[in-house]
């Protein structure tokens, strides 16, 4: 007999040495304190223990409920190719609709619309067919491509985020729900799911083009614009044209963009412009500022500046142009004092787009470069990136090229020699968590259509708290009731049924510990649900010794008699329950997956327990003959 146990004494002690081992960095993490937490983090050995925890669900952790809105108008303006007046009235006048009635399908509408007007969409989506019909069928299945490639898109980019067990998944056509467990800074996660990483080189035209566009449009605007549009602005940009005035006395790097590029009016008694008049004779060159070598524009201003720029006039100007403004990333501040955006006049068409970006990373910038110790995104492009990067960069030399992530000007650096291995970085991140995110949305790839959030919840760590504290209860009061009516009911047999039972729960925790499973409150459920279906199994199997007891069998005979009889029966009840579970991991989301994970292997657990480990202590405490059986 004990030569026959000793395997199964081994098998047990594995499988528990195995749980203590899976369990030790939950229970390591779980008497840590906020300090010790902090200094771990500062060694860098605190992210190693916290991917070996017991992960938690946003209904236990607290995080983010996020609802999303693909911008399908924009996607469907992006994929004509051929727009003019007509058509953005008519796709204007369809998304009016839609915001006002998002009941109806937005296709539907646009085709409506279409057919009113009496527009030839042929002439703008002659890629998708010859016919209207063909054309909204072809431009719906390009919709909805787009929506499962942002799917994928924004799974890659949280599954690199490092968030446990996201929801995402598709609401509705065009929306999408997300949810971001253990997610605290929100502002970071906005970021990662909205920001399209439309990443793009475009070269700077130089000052005298520059110069000349500026010239060209402030003329434009004097005529088109009324002197009322005018005052109005003027009266909100004086308080900002007060402070320049300031800053330029005591300031000798800010400049006028007319002193720059040599055109200074004389100010003398016959010619002076006031200042509070200068806004209505150059509308443009009153707003700008020279800083530093390059445009700026005071914060206070930017209102001012993007009313004149979207003027239509100003626009068919710009595009004729073949050039386009666009502002720095953030502001900065300028000049000794105030917030200045950095303004850049570059060519409409990009020289490369991030789609030949092969890698992206995050670090820190070399030592004996300008951007020594600052955080940088490195870039590695394909073969072909590479060889358009090497002609650009070549036939260029001294000129400016502006990178560009989102329609914003990362940086403008001086082009110094031809750069071959198509390798460039990107600077000017606020931190390295700015930079770890556009690194790791480039990697994803860039989002096909725009996003927009309709929707969102912050569901904080003191709820999620509270939701363990209720379940933890839960679990104790649960356990408490079977321990005694285990013991009430089988005595000493019931000893070994509640050992069984801890160690099953220590058994499931262990499980989802190794597997990296994120244990949610249906989880806690789940985990209840077994603690019942092992106390079933134990309940059969003594049931069954019992009648053999009743037969006059010895208990040793009773026992494996009992056991043989039991086995088939709790394999059948068990197996159902087992099916049940995996068809909800397969067809379920978030908090559904996280029950039917519990569930089953909570399942396979408990009959390993209820047959193997209980059936090991009978037959060790039966290796002796003994006359009586207490259950």
């Amino acid at each position: 007999m004990q030569n026959s146990l000793t395997p199964r004494y081994l098998v047990i002690l594995v499988i528990l040495g195995w749980s203590m081992f899976s369990l030790w960095p939950t229970i390591q993490y779980q008497s840590l304190t906020d300090d010790e937490k902090e200094d771990l983090r500062e060694e860098g050995t605190l992210d190693q223990i916290e991917s070996q925890v017991i992960r938690q669900g946003l209904d236990l952790k607290g995080g983010m409920y996020i609802v999303l809105e693909a911008d399908i108008p924009t996607l469907v303006r992006s994929l004509a190719t051929n727009r003019n007046e007509k058509f953005e009235q008519v796709l204007t006048a369809s998304i009016e609709k839609f915001k006002s009635n998002q009941n109806q399908d937005f296709f539907t509408i646009l085709r409506n619309e279409i057919s009113n007007k009496g527009l030839k969409i042929v002439r703008y989506f002659h890629q998708y067919g010859s016919n209207l019909e063909d054309i909204i069928l072809a431009l719906e299945e390009e919709t909805e491509d787009s929506i499962n490639r942002v799917l994928e898109i924004l799974q890659n980019r949280i599954d690199q985020f490092g968030v446990s067990e996201p929801t995402i998944q598709k609401q509705g056509k065009y929306r999408i729900l997300v949810e971001l467990a253990g997610i605290q800074d929100s502002d970071r996660a906005r970021s990662l799911l909205q920001s399209t990483a439309l990443l793009e080189f475009y070269l700077v035209k130089n000052s005298a083009v520059t110069n000349e566009i500026i010239m060209q449009l402030d003329n434009i605007l004097k005529r088109s614009v009324s002197d009322e549009d005018l005052a109005d602005i003027s009266a909100n940009t004086k308080k900002a044209l007060d402070i320049k005035e300031t800053n330029e006395k005591t300031d000798s790097e800010v400049t006028t963009i007319d002193e720059i590029f040599g055109e200074t009016k004389s100010i003398g008694e016959d010619s002076t412009i006031q200042e509070s008049d200068l806004l209505l004779e150059s509308p443009l060159q009153s707003l700008i500022e020279f800083v530093q070598g390059d445009m700026a524009v005071n914060t206070k201003n930017m209102y001012s500046l993007n009313k004149l720029l979207s003027k239509e006039e100003v626009k068919l100007k710009l595009k004729s142009s073949s050039g386009q403004f666009l502002f720095s990333n953030d502001s900065e501040t300028l000049a000794g004092s105030g917030q200045y955006y950095r303004l850049y006049y570059i060519e409409d068409k990009p020289e490369l787009t991030g789609g030949v970006v092969e890698k992206a990373k995050a670090n820190l910038g070399s030592l004996g470069g300008g951007n020594a110790g600052l955080p940088v995104v490195s870039l590695d492009m394909n073969s072909e990136g590479s060889k358009t990067w090497s002609r650009v960069t070549g036939a260029n030399i001294g000129e400016r090229i502006a990178i560009v992530l989102d329609g914003k000007v990362h940086m403008a650096p001086n082009i110094r020699e031809k750069i071959p291995g198509g390798r460039t970085q990107i600077e000017g991140f606020a931190d390295m968590n700015e930079a770890k995110d556009i690194a790791i949305i480039l990697r994803a790839g860039a989002l096909p259509a725009p996003v927009e959030i309709i929707e969102e919840r912050t569901v904080g760590p003191s709820l999620g708290a509270d939701s363990i504290s209720k379940g933890q209860k839960s679990i104790l009061i649960g356990l408490a009731i079977v321990f005694v009516f285990m013991l009430v009911y089988y005595r000493f047999s019931g000893v070994i049924a509640n050992f069984a039972l801890v160690w099953n729960i220590i058994l499931i925790l262990a499980v989802l510990a190794s597997l990296g499973a994120t244990l949610t409150l249906p989880g806690i459920a789940g985990l209840i649900l077994t603690v019942g279906m092992c106390i079933d199994s134990n309940v059969i199997i003594f049931e069954r010794i019992r009648e053999e007891l009743r037969k006059g069998k010895t208990p040793k005979s009773a026992i494996e008699a009992g056991y043989n009889r039991a086995i088939t029966t709790i394999i059948d009840a068990n197996l159902t329950t087992v099916i049940a579970a995996l068809v909800l991991y397969q067809f379920g989301t978030g908090p559904i997956k996280g029950f039917a994970t519990v569930l089953f292997w909570g399942i396979l657990i408990s009959m390993f327990t209820a047959v193997y480990v209980t059936r090991t202590i009978f037959y060790t405490i039966t290796k002796t003959s003994i006359k009586n059986l207490s259950i």
